[in-house]
């Protein structure tokens, strides 16, 4: 008999446990939807839209479906965000509720299905197959900065890894870009409020076909048809962009390295920002091609025969000036 009633015991225990973490993830449901109502009624600009909720028992993962979140001229949409917190993380919103929860919420990962942006302005798009986000910050203060471009009151850090990265920038040298894999690191200090501007980037790209501006295609069809290339879809083994705040405000550090079967380019520039992007202004910008593969020193040196011109040497290599903008590079003079 004593069994009997320590078994009925135990099921009834464990009926408890159970009901009550249904209960309190159905409470974190209900408070995160309304921290979402409560955020953007603060801006008649902001939109935030999504077709359902979901705050799993026991694992801790927020699921939210069909989201769109649309920011003045800026629209971000994926299929599928999965929030995966700890359990105690998830006890926070029931206990301490929502602003309790992320302000003492410093770790996160989240996975997004078919993640895209759009700028509607500039026509600019990123968008992905998949990526896998991870987050080390204050949850309340990114969330408060990005939705209502305010400052960061805490530094915050993003690391990103995925696959089927395509990236359109209309009327740029990087009209379009299509990259299997790509990882992303980035992170910006308290007190600033532009993510991007204010912050450090770096992105890594495996696999990659580059679409150059229509105007590249066209003054240098000629060559890239030579090493056997569409123009349209330049072929690169991996990328390296980087990215970080520059001593004068408003302007930014950029560096990159294409590495492909030809040769290496590295670039480097100042950037005077300026919308749209693409008129953004190239400062003390270079460009240098080394490591030449026997095919491509050979095209060199026959294009500098035919045309009776000496490219401009540094080392073994060729260093390049550019100037003008993002959408209308020139060779300095």
């Amino acid at each position: 008999m004593k069994q009997r009633y320590l078994l009925l015991g135990l099921i009834l225990a464990i009926a408890l446990i159970t009901g009550y973490h249904y209960y309190a993830a159905s409470q974190a449901e209900e408070q995160i939807v309304r921290l979402i109502e409560e955020q953007t009624g603060q801006d008649p600009s902001i939109s935030v839209k999504h077709s359902s909720v979901e705050v799993t028992p026991f694992t801790g993962k927020v699921i939210l479906h069909d989201v769109t979140i649309i920011l003045g001229n800026h629209i971000e949409r994926t299929e599928q965000l999965t929030v995966d917190l700890s359990y105690l993380d998830v006890l926070k919103f029931y206990l301490g509720g929502t602003a309790y929860a992320l302000e003492h919420l410093y770790q996160a990962e989240a996975q997004l299905l078919r993640p895209s942006y759009v700028n509607k302005s500039n026509l600019q798009q990123v968008s992905a197959d998949s990526l896998h986000l991870y987050f080390d910050g204050e949850a309340l203060s990114g969330i408060r900065a990005a939705v209502s471009d305010t400052l960061f009151t805490k530094p915050q850090a993003i690391r990103a890894e995925g696959f089927g990265f395509r990236l359109q920038f209309p009327k740029t040298l990087v009209a379009g870009l299509r990259s299997q894999e790509f990882q992303y690191e980035g992170s910006v200090p308290a007190g600033k409020k532009s993510f991007w501007e204010h912050g450090s980037h770096t992105v890594t790209m495996d696999s990659l076909r580059w679409k150059p501006l229509e105007a590249f295609q066209s003054k240098y069809g000629f060559f890239i048809k030579g090493f056997g290339y569409a123009t349209d879809a330049i072929p690169f083994h991996s990328a390296r962009i980087k990215s970080s705040p520059h001593p004068q405000n408003g302007h930014l550090q950029l560096e990159s390295e294409l590495n492909s079967e030809l040769a290496l380019i590295s670039a480097r520039a100042d950037i005077g920002l300026q919308q749209p992007y693409g008129a953004s202004t190239l400062e003390n910008a270079t460009i240098s091609i080394s490591d030449f593969s026997p095919s491509f020193r050979r095209v060199l040196e026959n294009i500098e025969q035919l045309l009776s011109i000496s490219l401009p040497r540094n080392g073994e290599g060729i260093l390049i000036r550019l100037e003008g903008t993002l959408a209308e590079p020139a060779i300095a003079n």
